[in-house]
């Protein structure tokens, strides 16, 4: 079978990458391997090739985030956790802070 030229990467690997929280260059060169896999599989371009190049990167992504899982002793979920929750925090602090401006706003502009 001949070389085919991987596709260009979905639109959804960079949100893909963060959320299994792998860096992009991993992100890319496993959305290589999946178009790879698919070529092997399926006619390039075709509905059925892009199912499977999209399956095997999601595969291929949650292996690579089971195994830096792994690799910190279990520590990066409660990193990656406490990381969501401090986002948050300061969300709504942020929130509290814009509508509080505007109040203000509205006060000194109705005086």
């Amino acid at each position: 079978m001949k070389p085919v030229k991987p596709t260009h990467a979905p639109k959804l690997l960079p949100w893909l990458a963060k959320k299994a929280g792998i860096d992009m260059r991993l992100a890319e060169k496993l959305w290589q391997d999946a178009s790879r896999y698919a070529a092997n599989h399926a006619t390039p371009d075709t509905s059925d090739y892009f199912k499977i190049a999209i399956d095997r990167l999601l595969e291929l992504v949650a292996a690579e985030s089971l195994r830096a899982d792994a690799a910190s002793f279990g520590w990066r979920p409660w990193a990656r956790a406490q990381r969501r929750l401090w986002g948050a925090v300061v969300h709504v602090m942020e929130m509290g802070s814009v509508a509080t401006t505007r109040s203000l706003r509205q006060i000194t502009a109705g005086a």
